[in-house]
């Protein structure tokens, strides 16, 4: 089967799906925005047809796929309306603003028989598909932490005016409005899915969620889970240190997971340079002694993720990734607040 594709989105998040369609072989048959401006790029580039109507997409029979880059407060109407014509969907993560939304998008896809996948790329990052090669080396699991700390530009104490962080009088921030939430949603969504991929499900979380005075989102979650009686840790964080992290670039992203017989350590760079700049992946193995550290060549993991995802839907198999990643992690996020608002570790609720 050849594809079809269809963007709805054409911010500053497309050009990486742009990039991935092309390297895919995928034909963009039409692009779609409000602005007009920002899809121009892409229409002559892709030599598609514009609209800022995405019905015009949803009616036309010959796309198979739709990939959804807009804001997380669009993706429910646009999920529902292309799955119930039958399109394949690659949808932009946080995949809804609640857990509920996204149950309902899944179960929608699974009804109507079409192939779902959330953006999730990070799991695609070779590095990390070697830590889970490499996971069964470990052992017993005895704990693990994982973490995404992000240079927001926020100066400590001071409350925007302006921007995409201001809060008007009886209204919300961009970033709320848009995204639903703060650094949980923005950045930590990602570790949350690295967690699910590398781990497995939780059982368990209690959860600390800071949102300072003038602000309504956060700016530091920290979240412990308890997966088969392993205690992890989740710190999501956005700070003002321009020099923070592995590589210096005010970006810290790492994961560490300990088991009986060793160690794993991974160190990502910021999710716009993995092309230039590779993770560096370290195992320590407790049996020899010995530490070998991996230097993987630089790619696009979202090359990498639309390349899979085009695969599954050239092929009419849901192979690559399960349908209900996002939902997964929106899940973790609902119950982070709940385990908030309720003070206490909560059992989470798993609904698929």
């Amino acid at each position: 089967m050849s594809i079809n594709a269809a963007v709805i989105g054409c911010g500053n998040i497309s050009q990486f799906h742009f990039s991935g369609l092309a390297k895919a072989q995928a034909k963009v048959k039409w692009v779609c925005d409000l602005n007009r401006d920002a899809a121009m790029k892409w229409q002559a580039e892709t030599g598609a047809e514009f609209t800022p109507d995405y019905q015009q997409i949803i009616n036309d029979p010959s796309i198979n796929l739709i990939n959804i880059t807009c804001a997380t407060s669009a993706h429910y109407p646009i999920c529902m309306d292309a799955i119930a014509a039958g399109k394949a969907v690659i949808c932009e993560k946080t995949l809804g603003l609640n857990a509920a939304d996204s149950a309902a998008i899944v179960k929608a896809a699974r009804d109507k028989g079409t192939l779902f996948y959330t953006s999730y790329m990070k799991r695609f990052l070779p590095a990390v598909e070697m830590a889970k090669q490499l996971i069964p080396e470990l052992g017993q699991i005895i704990s693990a932490d994982f973490r995404s700390c992000q240079n927001w530009g926020i100066p400590n104490g001071k409350i925007p005016t302006d921007g995409i962080f201001a809060v008007p009088p009886q209204g919300q921030s961009f970033v709320r409005k848009a995204y639903g939430g703060g650094i949980l949603n923005c950045g930590g969504s990602h570790v949350l899915d690295l967690v699910g991929f590398l781990l497995g499900k939780p059982e368990k979380i209690s959860a600390a969620i800071y949102v300072p005075e003038g602000f309504d989102i956060d700016l530091h979650a920290s979240l412990l889970l308890e997966i088969n009686r392993c205690p992890v840790y989740v710190l999501a964080l956005a700070h003002p240190s321009s020099k923070a992290g592995y590589f210096n670039s005010g970006w810290d992203e790492r994961f560490e997971i300990n088991g009986i017989n060793g160690r794993l350590e991974f160190y990502g760079p910021e999710w716009t340079d993995h092309s230039v700049r590779a993770p560096i992946l370290r195992h320590l193995d407790n049996r020899t002694g010995n530490t070998k550290e991996y230097h993987l060549d630089p790619c696009s993991p979202f090359d990498r993720a639309i390349g899979a995802f085009c695969r599954d839907v050239e092929n009419g198999s849901q192979q690559a990734q399960s349908d209900a990643t996002g939902y997964y992690v929106d899940q973790l996020i609902d119950s982070a607040w709940q385990s908030v608002r309720e003070n206490s570790q909560i059992n989470i609720n798993w609904k698929m």
